[in-house]
Formats: structure tokens, sequence, C-alpha cells
């Protein structure tokens, strides 16, 4: 699941809600095993360490902790954070806005992933159930079937479900009735290690050797038939 944040920004600073000037960064994240995946314009410099942690509290100054507090440090994580904060903000609904506009971005995205992480759930259920309800039945087309399957597949991937690669090879293969019984005998006593889109592209021409194979035993047989019934006329 994919969430936009926007080509805006403002100054918090200043009252900003999240509607500024525009020419702001942009960032994208998805919920998943992994809860967000961050892609900034700017350097690295200004990404993911305000999205990883809190802004901690300054130390009481009469304290030890105060004496090697970094100052600048902080200061720098809050213009940071607030800068993704607006920009977060600017691609919310108003309702989204309402009950973040006091968070900093580590805050929202972990309420954000506590609203959403049923919702991945749901999602990842529902494609798993599809993907293993997957059965090609004789006479349908393998390439149809194979591309849905992969579709799936990456569908899944997408939410931060990757399945390993033999496991997605697996599926497809017991997906396929018994006229690929030999294909797939050949393919695991070779241990043939391929990737889904050649794995595809193996099963389309197994189909149409298959199919000629098939057509040319028709005609034999055919043949034959006639011959005997031409000698015992």
């Amino acid at each position: 699941m994919w969430y936009n944040f926007g080509g805006q920004r403002c100054d918090r600073s200043r009252g900003g809600n999240g509607r500024g000037k525009k020419g702001g960064r942009r960032r994208l994240f998805f919920f998943g095993k992994k809860p967000y995946r961050v892609l900034d314009s700017v350097g690295h410099d200004k990404v993911e360490y305000f999205l990883d942690k809190p802004i901690s509290v300054i130390p009481n100054k009469e304290s030890l902790e105060f004496a090697t507090f970094d100052v600048e440090a902080h200061k720098k994580h809050i213009d940071n954070a607030s800068d993704a904060q607006c920009v977060m903000l600017s691609s919310m609904s108003l309702e989204l806005q309402r009950q973040h506009e006091h968070m900093f971005p580590y805050e929202m995205l972990k309420h954000l992933e506590s609203l959403y992480a049923s919702q991945a759930q749901t999602m990842e259920y529902k494609i798993l159930r599809d993907l293993f309800k997957c059965k090609l039945h004789d006479g349908g087309k393998v390439s149809e079937h194979v591309l849905k399957m992969i579709g799936l597949i990456e569908r899944l991937a997408s939410i931060g479900t990757v399945l390993p690669a033999n496991g997605s090879t697996n599926l497809i293969l017991q997906s396929l009735p018994s006229s690929f019984n030999n294909f797939i005998v050949n393919f695991n006593m070779n241990n043939t290690k391929v990737g889904l889109p050649e794995l595809h592209n193996m099963l389309k021409t197994y189909e149409s050797s298959a199919a000629k194979v098939k057509s040319v035993l028709i005609v034999s047989s055919s043949a034959k038939s006639s011959k005997w019934k031409n000698k015992q006329q």
C-alpha cells in the first residue's frame, strides 16, 4: 500500500498546516513486513533518522545528561522533522490531518501503521487465497494462467510479503494439470533454477510443442485407421 507525501512544504514555525509553497520534498512509504520505505530527493542526511526515532526531550540544564546533550543536533532534528511533517500532512485527507497535525513524522508513521496494519493483513490474506486457488484446467491457456499467478505474487511483494523464489515456482508448477507432468518431472530432475518470466516462457514452449506432438499423433492414428479400413474392404 503506497502513500504519496505530496510535493509541497510549509513552515511549521509560521503556523503552516501542510498547505504551503510548492517545490518541497517527496517521499513514499508502504506498510508490510517493513513498516515503510522512504525515497527522498534530498541527501541521505535528511532521511530516515527523523522517521526511525522520536525527537528526544531536552534534559534539565542542571542534570549531568545536559552536559553531553547535543543541542544543535536536537535543533536540526526538529527542523528536518518539521519539514517532513508539513509534506506528509499535505498528502492527507482533512480527517487524517486533524488526527496528525500535532505529531512529528515518527509518531505519524507509528499511528498510521496501527491504522492500516489490519488492512494490509486482510489484503495479504485475500491475495494468498486467490493464489492458492489458482488451477489450470485441461484445455486452458498456460500463458494467461501463469501471468495471472505472477501478478498475484508481485502484488504480495508490493505490500511487503515476498515469497521465496522456489516457493513461487512450486506454487505455479503445482497449479498445472496432468498434461504438464512430463515438464514438471524434467524440471525437478534437472534442478532447474529460473525466474518467473523464464518459467512462463518455458511453459509456453512446452505447451506449443505438446500440441504439435498431439496433432501429429492424431494424424498418424487417423492414417493407420484409414489403411486398416481399406484392407478390410
